[in-house]
């Protein structure tokens, strides 16, 4: 009855001259098939697919189950359109049209958050802090909070509870250092502290710390290129000294000023537990190491008021994150680096099940350039998941991905758009887009990857790609890599399985388009594929609804 169907309306669309054929999907979409171009229409055995293959080599199938009706004019309704000749781009839009989660203060003392709130914090007693070229000097001291001051360098050592410092000033060779039992508020105000020998601000407070940038202030941090010996701790330890900015405690940023870093010796901004930024303007000038450097966790949130801004330049790696869980809810972050720009790691030998090293990607946009070899926009040891922001990357070094995660990778929301320009590795580890050793799942979301290099893949995953949503264009036209024993081609999707429930993809491949050991599926959605030098798919789709469009090589 279908095949009747079908015969009977490409004789009418014939007989009245008809151009163009509008197949209706019971889905909602329809496909327009121009009769003038179209070589040939078969069926498979069952009828259950026809195919229409056009003069350019161009083959359309669908199920012939979920047809609606055939008609010969539009009805008004948009053509579902096809593109086997893709572009990827930055959208200059993006920078603006990104979705923020405001966060809502937790004020519940139960909560293990509430302690990340300043507005939580009534200091009883202020400490003003004042640098000058040659000495600094501290006000208001109690017989709790004592000071030791050596030229420009100021020692404080607290047992208090309730204090802000408020620190103000500049020196060329000074430095804070600060010792104490509870937690406290530091106000930056417009300081210039510049410590030739260490850290320019070393908290050994294993406490939190509400570093407040005054609105309005602009406050500047430098350390030394070589450290002096580290102070010998009263258990005979040595103490730590790892960046400009180093605190053994959480350091929550807050405040709507501007603090600049410099590490010419050490990382950027370092926390030896969690960093949390609410808002403020922090910019990472040059790191020697990492930008930040962060155990437990590291997130970036907005107030209901203002949302940070954060820039950063690395000689290693943007934000590391090295024993807990990444999240990026707001705010707009620009990464410059020479490794992995955002790395959330847990490589122990023995593994903390407490310990989840995900990345979360939840809003704010971040701009990504990495440089060296196989250093990936954002590298996850376990999962990665986004569901709202805007991502744009490139990465140049030979055997870099756009995001690289050892675990399972979900969108449900958002936008990446990204450029692997690299080839293969020296340990001929190739280039790519997104390396998921897990399964891939997408179910809505933008995604744009382009990947130059040869030998490079859109997707590589061990595990199976589900798409049921979202729109997902890839770019893989790079020529194969041939210069090793195990060629590396360059594909759009290589997977266990590949299953289609909604949603687009578009790919476009030097090889294969799209390759599965376990099969491909196609049962709702629209897949457009395309192979310059082999078969579009390295195996016949199994369809049972959706549009594939396919174009091997010729």
């Amino acid at each position: 009855m279908r095949k009747t169907l079908f015969t009977a309306c490409l004789i009418i669309a014939t007989a009245m001259q008809a151009q163009v054929l509008y197949v209706n999907n019971s889905n909602g979409t329809y496909q327009a098939i121009d009769t003038k171009l179209n070589e040939e229409v078969t069926f498979d055995s069952d009828q259950q697919l026809i195919r229409f293959l056009m003069n350019d080599g161009t083959a359309s199938r669908f199920a012939t189950a979920k047809v609606k009706n055939i008609t010969t004019a539009s009805s008004g309704a948009t053509e579902l359109t096809y593109d086997l000749n893709p572009k990827v781009a930055f959208d200059a839009s993006d920078t603006e049209n990104y979705n923020e989660i405001v966060e809502t203060i937790i004020t519940d003392e139960l909560d293990d958050e509430s302690g990340d709130f300043v507005e939580n914090y009534t200091p009883e007693r202020t400490i003003t802090i004042t640098f000058s070229e040659n000495s600094v000097k501290a006000s208001s001291l109690t017989s709790d909070i004592t000071a030791t001051i050596d030229g420009g360098h100021i020692v404080i050592n607290s047992t208090r509870g309730k204090v802000a410092y408020r620190v103000t000033g500049t020196c060329s060779n000074g430095s804070l250092k600060i010792y104490s039992t509870k937690k406290f508020q530091l106000m930056a105000q417009n300081f210039n502290i510049t410590n030739p020998t260490g850290p320019a601000i070393n908290i050994q407070c294993g406490k939190t710390i509400y570093f407040t940038l005054l609105k309005g202030t602009t406050n500047t941090l430098c350390d030394g290129a070589v450290y002096n010996a580290p102070t010998i701790a009263a258990d005979g330890s040595e103490e730590d000294q790892k960046g400009t900015l180093f605190s053994e405690g959480q350091v929550i940023f807050n405040g709507e000023g501007t603090l600049n870093v410099t590490s010419l010796g050490g990382h950027g901004i370092c926390s030896d537990d969690y960093i949390r930024i609410r808002s403020g303007n922090i910019n990472i000038i040059n790191a020697a190491k990492d930008g930040f450097r962060t155990k437990e966790k590291f997130v970036v949130g907005r107030t209901a008021t203002a949302a940070p801004a954060i820039s950063i330049n690395a000689t290693n790696n943007g934000i590391d994150c090295s024993e807990g869980t990444l999240t990026i809810e707001a705010g707009k972050l620009e990464i410059k680096s020479g490794s992995e720009a955002i790395k959330v790691e847990y490589e122990e030998a023995v593994s903390d099940p407490a310990v989840v090293p995900d990345a979360i990607i939840k809003g704010g946009y971040i701009k990504i350039a990495t440089a060296g070899e196989k250093s990936s926009a954002i590298k996850v040891t376990r999962n990665y998941t986004q569901s709202g922001g805007i991502i744009q990357a490139t990465v140049d070094g030979n055997g870099s991905k756009i995001i690289n995660c050892d675990g399972a990778v979900a969108f449900s929301d958002g936008k990446v758009t990204g450029f692997a320009n690299g080839t293969v590795a020296t340990d001929t580890t190739s280039a790519g887009g997104i390396k998921c050793n897990g399964n891939l799942e997408i179910t809505g979301g933008t995604i744009a990857l382009e990947c130059n290099g040869k030998g490079s893949k859109g997707i590589n995953c061990d595990g199976d790609v589900n798409v049921a949503g979202g729109d997902v264009t890839l770019i893989a036209t790079g020529e194969n890599y041939t210069d090793i024993a195990d060629d590396k081609k360059s594909r759009g999707i290589t997977a266990n399985s590949i299953t289609v429930n909604g949603g687009k993809i578009v790919a476009n491949a030097h090889d294969n388009a799209m390759t599965a050991i376990a099969g491909i599926a196609l049962n709702e959605g629209t897949v457009n594929a395309y192979s310059e030098t082999s078969d579009a798919l390295n195996l016949e789709a199994t369809q049972s609804g959706g549009w594939l469009l396919t174009k091997d090589a010729e």
